[in-house]
């Protein structure tokens, strides 16, 4: 043995009591600790295992969720009007087109229209028309990544509203500001599904957003919730997740599954239900379909209840998702222009309310509180590069 094994045996037997080995002794005093730190290592790597599991499996479900089929119909004259193209917040090219108003009718005001995921500013035809025979001048546009608007590289659309589809908004938004005066007759937005919801999100961020008629809007948290809870029941083998039945764990999963998506996606997914209870100065219609098995009906009213201040809700008998001004066009049209009827145009004129598109619930129009003019791009998230 040479001089330095030597040295390092003598130290081992001094350190160790009665002259044991050192490490045979500290496992023996210390036994009890050390299998209770396996044990929890144990578990947490199997719980970490677990999470990784249907981690995976809420993703799927989040980015391949069937969609509705209403995006896809064309039963709708496609609009005629006035081609424009403006800037997006990055600079891109957006296209859009102004619906004027019959000639020699009074100006109302100017609706901004939100279209759906899947289709395109022609989908306004199908929503819209009443609006523009009413007297209101609409001004519709192409999401990025949809129709002639540009199709960046790095992020692909989905139906959840992402900070890009707010970007997009306020985008429009500002240029319909800059083509027209806003002042006297306001400016109002009809949002369909994912439109309707990334347009709750705007409004929260935009102070020249008046009124919100609102048709298949749904929180992205909130769904997320709903497929946690429905499908994770159904695929866990773990006692822990389906005998849970407080969402705490379902929350903590939703957390998770939102972390990894926008990473994943390159974008954020804004929460609408947080985004309405900044609204209690700007009134609300909300509409839906009775049968609609896309965004349950629940839901929608659960959003008419986080809503503060002036709202209306409307579920239509009958209707699917989107599918209310198929099933009752009449009633549609009484709604939103009665809606919109009592919150946009020329101040101090009295704007008439057929008698079937009385307000339905909800409080009373209350004077708009301020709100902060944020920038878009830090209040929603900030573009993903």
């Amino acid at each position: 043995m040479n001089g330095g094994a030597f040295a390092l045996a003598a130290l081992a037997a001094e350190a160790a009591p009665d002259g044991s080995g050192g490490l045979g002794s500290f496992l023996g005093e210390h036994w009890l600790v050390l299998t209770v730190v396996a044990a929890v290592a144990v578990v947490a790597l199997l719980v970490i295992l677990y999470l990784v599991k249907y981690l995976r499996l809420a993703v799927n479900l989040f980015l391949d969720t069937p969609l509705p089929t209403t995006a896809n119909l064309h039963d709708y004259t496609p609009p005629e009007g006035e081609i424009a193209t403006f800037p997006s917040l990055e600079g891109r090219r957006l296209r859009g087109m102004f619906i004027e108003r019959p000639a020699g009718m009074p100006d109302r005001g100017t609706i901004l229209f939100c279209h759906e995921y899947s289709a395109d500013m022609l989908s306004a035809g199908r929503y819209a028309g009443g609006l523009v025979q009413a007297g209101y001048t609409v001004f519709t546009f192409d999401f990025r990544g949809h129709g002639a608007s540009f199709s960046p590289s790095h992020y692909e659309p989905r139906h959840w509203p992402s900070n890009y589809e707010v970007h997009d908004i306020l985008a429009a938004v500002a240029y319909v500001k800059s083509r027209r005066n806003l002042e006297e007759t306001g400016l109002g937005i009809l949002g369909i599904s994912r439109g309707a919801s990334a347009a709750v999100i705007a409004a929260a961020l935009n102070t020249d957003i008046r009124c919100l008629a609102v048709d298949g809007a749904f929180s992205t948290d909130r769904s997320i919730d709903g497929l946690v809870k429905r499908w994770i029941q159904i695929f866990a083998r773990v006692d822990l997740a389906r005998a849970d039945r407080t969402m705490t764990i379902n929350r903590l999963f939703r957390a998770l599954v939102m972390f990894y998506v926008e990473l994943k996606c390159r974008c954020r997914f804004p929460s609408t239900r947080r985004a309405l209870a900044k609204l209690e100065s700007v009134p609300v219609l909300f509409i839906h379909g009775e049968r609609d098995a896309y965004v349950p009906t629940e839901q929608a009213r659960a959003l008419f209840d986080d809503k503060p201040g002036a709202k209306d809700i409307w579920i239509c008998p009958g209707a699917k998702h989107n599918q209310a001004v198929a099933t009752d066009p009449e009633t549609y049209d009484r709604k939103v222009l009665a809606f919109f009827g009592r919150h946009l145009g020329p101040a101090g004129e009295a704007h008439p309310i057929p008698p079937a598109a009385e307000q339905t619930s909800g409080a009373e129009p209350s004077p708009r509180a301020d709100r902060a003019d944020v920038s878009s791009a830090d209040a929603a998230g900030g573009p993903v590069s």
